[in-house]
């Protein structure tokens, strides 16, 4: 099983560090340690930082707004990175994700690291390789919690198995058909940082792992992909 980054999409965005961790996972409807997290979240005070009227403002936030304008050619109002659509719930100090406990505690961790976040069953992965890459043209992709199919362009990006996407417009949108779920036994786990920032990505890394540890999580794998490490064989598991 490989891992990979799509070498035109570093030569677009050079800086690029991806997290990936292996975890088997336990899967929970709920978690009280989870929930604890999401409490403690929603009762953080932000300010000076991050507000309802600032926030897509701060960096990690704006950055991914230039990406779905300017690249992805959306309106980044309509379709919001996963990061965005995350923290515009903390800050208006909304109920958030009740999910599943794996899910609601990556996005935790996510909110916490302003960093994209995202999560797959392995056993639902087809082929060999997962890629970030460029989306193909007629390519199709069926997002969770929706009937509609959508069209993926050739300047979206994408996650991907040799099958299907997996998730659209970088970390926009899941597919129905990889989603960890309360049956997910075998997990992989992105962290999206478009910044040159190694020392974040890795912190966001073991932030993650404790947190998955602290639920039944066992780590089986992890590190970064880059401009000088664009394919990572997987030797934690042998996948279909």
């Amino acid at each position: 099983m490989k891992l990979k980054v799509d070498q035109k999409i570093i030569e677009n965005y050079p800086e690029l560090c991806i997290g990936f961790l292996v975890v088997d996972v336990k899967v929970e409807e709920k978690n009280f340690i989870v929930e604890k997290y999401k409490e403690a979240l929603l009762a953080r005070d932000f300010s000076g930082k991050l507000d309802s009227c600032n926030f897509v403002l701060h960096p990690k936030i704006a950055k991914w707004r230039d990406i779905y304008r300017e690249d992805f050619h959306v309106k980044p109002k309509t379709y919001r990175s996963s990061i965005e659509a995350l923290m515009r719930r903390v800050i208006t100090k909304k109920e958030i994700w009740n999910i599943s406990s794996v899910v609601d505690l990556y996005n935790c961790c996510s909110a916490e690291t302003l960093l994209p976040m995202g999560g797959y069953d392995l056993d639902k992965i087809k082929g060999g390789s997962i890629s970030l890459r460029y989306g193909v043209e007629g390519e199709i992709f069926c997002p969770l919690g929706v009937r509609e199919k959508i069209e993926v362009q050739n300047e979206h990006i994408v996650y991907a198995d040799e099958e299907k996407v997996l998730c659209w417009l970088w970390n926009h949108k899941d597919s129905r058909y990889s989603s960890i779920d309360l049956d997910t036994k075998k997990a992989i786990f992105f962290i999206d940082n478009i910044s040159k920032d190694l020392e974040g990505t890795s912190n966001a890394i073991t932030l993650l792992s404790k947190r998955l540890e602290q639920i039944g999580g066992v780590v089986k794998e992890h590190g970064i992909l880059h401009k000088d490490n664009l394919v990572q064989e997987l030797k934690a598991f042998a996948l279909k």
